[in-house]
């Protein structure tokens, strides 16, 4: 005969059901803060319902699978719990109080007669995880983490290379998140916008961000691919607030006439990812004269960001994410040939436009620090995303056993544009949450007078907007704090 063991406690927390009952919710988030999990996963799409199911997997080596029996928003999760070992039935209920809210946590565990053998060392094990798991979930809601500093370990294993391309991999992602802090921002209120947003990391960006809570905008050169993406998102985050702009981002005319959409409509930009981009193997240029690499990689992302920066400044917290690559690492920037004139490689004018953009990263961080806007730019890894296989498929045949799901690839990205800890971080480039170096090498740093020259020449591409120039610091890096 089953024996049955109980759990029931409470905890404070100070902010409101409507903040908590998502982030609990969403089941599979107990991995951020259980202990003795080591990945949750939801079972389809869609906003959390009676039926919604998730795999919870253990530190100890077994599956848990949870089914919703009964919901009732910002109030009340019930779930019925199926393993190997034990059933259950467990409750969360969520009460607001003057500081917050209060969560009771109830479990009724039915255990299998031959641990019902133990019945107080079952007793202590439950109580013990139990109590564990919501002094976690105690630590994630307050969301009181500490902001991220530089690691110098992480700064010797890029400069050793071998060590910091296996953080490239789907290994060094796994091996990364083991140390995370848990994530329980909202989005809710925040728009978000996305370039390249209709396949691979972009898409994954926009779910999550949807999921979160935020009204997100994509934006497209296909209006089918749009549409298609648009209907993904909202299946996946059960968001209605999710729309598309169309424009080619390779494009001068159409990137102004977007930003001018934009600027029309007056609303605050919270978040803008400039994620659009592409891998051209052989030169190309566009209708407009401009090497491709070129125009889609630095100047669209330079001439986007330059526009819409007074409805970033409306947003007074708004947040830039840049989305880069570690082929930076291999490259100078050529302000003398800018469109890559001279001895053609798509790698290398991917790279060296990469460059360029986290240059005007740490510009726009010095810049715009004091104007409520964070700035920051992140490497995904090497991830198993369409554009890698049709424009690097000999790399992708190669790397193809250890490539990133777009979803890890997308991570970096999403923190960056919603956690707390990372509000007032400028500046910085980032791999798997951590703050990784903009050079590996002095042999890719640029000087005083190149970051001039660079600028000058991508002003002229911003027609009717006055020339404006950094205060540039007499070094070869642009000077940026945490």
């Amino acid at each position: 005969m089953n024996r049955q063991v109980m759990f029931d406690q409470k905890i404070e927390v100070t902010r409101s059901p409507e903040e908590v009952f998502p982030y609990l919710a969403e089941f599979q988030n107990i991995e951020q803060w259980d202990p003795s999990v080591v990945r949750g996963e939801k079972l389809g799409n869609g906003p959390v319902a009676v039926g919604t199911e998730f795999d919870i997997f253990l530190a100890i080596g077994f599956k848990l699978r949870y089914q919703v029996i009964a919901l009732e928003q910002s109030k009340r999760l019930k779930m019925r719990v199926t393993s190997k070992i034990f059933s259950a039935i467990e409750e969360i209920s969520v009460m607001p109080i003057p500081s917050g809210s209060q969560i009771r946590y109830i479990a009724n565990f039915q255990v299998i007669p031959l641990l019902g053998l133990f019945p107080q060392w079952n007793d202590r094990l439950i109580q013990r995880a139990g109590s564990n798991a919501l002094s976690g979930l105690k630590r994630a809601l307050e969301d009181k983490l500490p902001k991220p500093e530089i690691d110098t370990s992480t700064v010797m294993a890029d400069r050793l290379v071998l060590p910091g391309l296996f953080r490239f991999t789907k290994f060094g992602y796994q091996r990364s998140r083991k140390h995370w802090n848990p994530m329980s921002a909202r989005l809710h209120g925040k728009n978000a916008v996305i370039t390249g947003a209709t396949a691979g990391i972009g898409l994954e960006t926009a779910k999550q961000l949807a999921l979160l809570g935020a009204k997100v905008t994509i934006v497209a050169r296909n209006s089918e691919k749009a549409e298609a993406a648009v209907r993904a998102i909202q299946e996946y985050s059960g968001n209605p607030r999710v729309s598309f702009e169309i424009a080619d981002m390779s494009r001068l005319a159409d990137i102004r006439t977007l930003a001018g959409r934009l600027l029309e409509q007056e609303a605050a930009i919270d978040i803008l990812i400039n994620n659009a981009g592409a891998l051209f193997p052989t030169r190309t240029v566009t209708d407009e004269g401009l090497e491709k690499s070129f125009a889609l990689l630095l100047i669209s992302p330079y001439v986007l960001t330059e526009i819409l920066q007074p409805l970033l400044v409306k947003s007074k917290a708004a947040r830039v994410v840049n989305v880069l690559s570690g082929g930076m690492y291999t490259q100078k920037i050529e302000v003398e040939d800018i469109q890559n004139q001279r001895d053609y490689s798509g790698t290398v004018a991917y790279a060296r436009a990469k460059r360029g953009l986290m240059i005007m990263t740490e510009i726009w961080a010095s810049r715009w620090r004091n104007q409520g806007i964070s700035v920051n730019a992140m490497h995904p890894g090497w991830a198993n995303t369409a554009a890698v296989k049709s424009s690097m498929p000999g790399f992708y045949r190669l790397t193809r056993p250890i490539l990133r799901s777009p979803q890890q690839g997308a991570d970096t990205v999403v923190w960056l544009a919603a956690a707390t800890e990372v509000a007032n971080v400028t500046g910085k480039f980032w791999l798997d949450r951590k703050i990784h170096p903009a050079h590996i090498s002095s042999a890719t740093m640029e000087t005083p007078i190149e970051r001039i020259a660079l600028l000058e020449q991508l002003e002229v591409f911003l027609v009717d907007r006055p020339k404006t120039r950094c205060d540039l610091p007499n070094t070869g890096e642009m000077a940026v704090s945490l």
